[in-house]
């Protein structure tokens, strides 16, 4: 175990040092090629202030992997969104009072260090014998793959992390403030709607790896799960996105258009939708096979990006990773799992998602009408618009949960599966 641990811990090493090394080498570089009112200095030192704690975090998160691999995630959950939720606060309150930009960074890079550098201590805690290395370290078959997990999420940090440059370098740094506030809204809620996804991943993943489990089975259940909460959470953003971003800021050039709203609503939605796929292709190890897919995504949508904002502006970077993510990963990933995990033809998985994603599309369409006849009291005040936007919140969860339910048989059979938990732990406070 302790051999298997300092293997992850050796991996995640390595891609901080590779992170921190192409942040140093960018940043030294990347002033040469791009206009700015900062000197040089100060350029570099924004976009290492904005990328190093990203690279930093690689030497914190080893243990936290214990506590997830153990199933008592929650024990490090409860601290990193208590500073998610004090991040927010001190972002909204800088932007409130017009601090510079760089509190923005600062912020961000406290949230990223301190949320990893205290759940490490924790961990630890948790389980003290992770501070005793043992006297061979050497897993041969956990290095054979760690170049296989290196690529996957060296991908994924190019192809999350480097909107902002394409933006900066050829629309300047004023309109990376703009896609960063509109970033900074869908981010916050989409990784709020993916841990939801994701936090049940351990118990599912050994389910989906088990030969006795029927493993379609449960894989239907959790895709309708991801696939409820996709639907409420990027509707209702498609809908309210353009009203919050005008009374937040009240600024001409932060307002958003209908198209933008759309672009980000499809990256939400698919973003959470392909999780339960992901759980279960790295649960049976096939992130070994997806290694070349992953580096080509990154490629993909680092090119479109840079081809596209020279026509379509921020529609340009937005739409370059809906293209990426509806093409190459979602071309490749589900077939990957269902020819390799469930022996079936991948059109079934297809079919479900297309049905999910134009019954979204039919609930997005009706609820933006709904919205248009609210709107009159809505702009009311600030009190006004929150209420509106909970009551269509609400509406769209029942709205969409009764569908869903009529619809998806897999989906009412989460119903049972609750209902039974429930019975279980009623039982157990009553035999105490």
């Amino acid at each position: 175990m302790k051999r298997i641990y300092y293997g992850a811990v050796r991996i995640f090493r390595r891609t901080g040092v590779v992170v921190i090394a192409a942040s140093v080498v960018v940043a030294l570089l990347f002033p040469y090629f791009q206009d700015s009112p900062l000197n040089y200095a100060e350029t570099a030192g924004t976009f290492l202030l904005l990328a190093l704690p990203y690279g930093i975090s690689y030497f914190l998160m080893g243990p936290n992997f214990v506590i997830m691999a153990d199933q008592k995630e929650y024990r490090i959950n409860i601290w990193i969104q208590m500073i998610a939720i004090l991040r927010m606060v001190f972002m909204v309150v800088a932007i409130r009072l017009q601090k510079p930009f760089v509190w923005i960074l600062i912020i961000e890079a406290c949230n990223i260090l301190f949320a990893n550098g205290g759940a490490r201590v924790i961990a630890l805690k948790a389980y003290p014998w992770l501070k005793e290395k043992p006297a061979d370290r050497n897993n041969h078959e956990f290095q054979k793959k760690a170049p296989y997990a290196m690529a996957q999420r060296l991908s994924e940090l190019a192809t999350t992390q480097t909107d902002n440059i394409v933006i900066t370098a050829f629309m300047g740094y004023e309109m990376t403030s703009v896609y960063s506030t509109y970033s900074y809204l869908t981010d916050s809620i989409s990784k709020i709607t993916q841990s939801m996804v994701t936090s049940p991943m351990n118990s599912f993943g050994n389910l989906f790896n088990d030969k006795r489990a029927d493993a379609y089975s449960i894989f239907t259940e959790f895709f309708n799960f991801a696939a409820f909460l996709s639907t409420v959470v990027a509707t209702v953003i498609f809908i309210v996105m353009p009203q919050f971003v005008h009374i937040w800021l009240n600024k001409p050039m932060y307002e958003v258009s209908t198209v933008i709203c759309l672009a980000f609503s499809l990256n939400i939605f698919y973003m959470t939708l392909r999780q339960p796929i992901i759980i279960c292709r790295d649960a049976n190890g096939l992130y070994v096979n997806a290694r070349k897919n992953a580096v080509l995504l990154a490629v993909v949508k680092i090119v479109l990006s840079i081809v596209l904002i020279q026509q379509l502006g921020l529609l340009g970077v937005i739409l370059a990773t809906a293209i990426a993510n509806w093409t190459v990963d979602f071309l490749y990933n589900p077939r990957l799992v269902y020819r390799e995990v469930f022996h079936l033809p991948v059109r079934r998985y297809y079919f479900m998602v297309g049905v999910r994603l134009l019954l979204a599309l039919v609930l997005g369409g009706g609820g933006y009408l709904v919205w248009q006849h609210m709107l009159s009291y809505a702009a009311g005040s600030l009190a006004h618009f929150v209420l509106a936007v909970l009551l269509l919140g609400v509406c769209m969860l029942a709205v969409t949960a009764v569908l869903y339910s009529l619809a998806f048989r897999s989906f009412r059979h989460l119903y049972v599966r609750l209902k039974s938990i429930l019975q279980r732990r009623r039982g157990a406070r009553k035999a105490e």
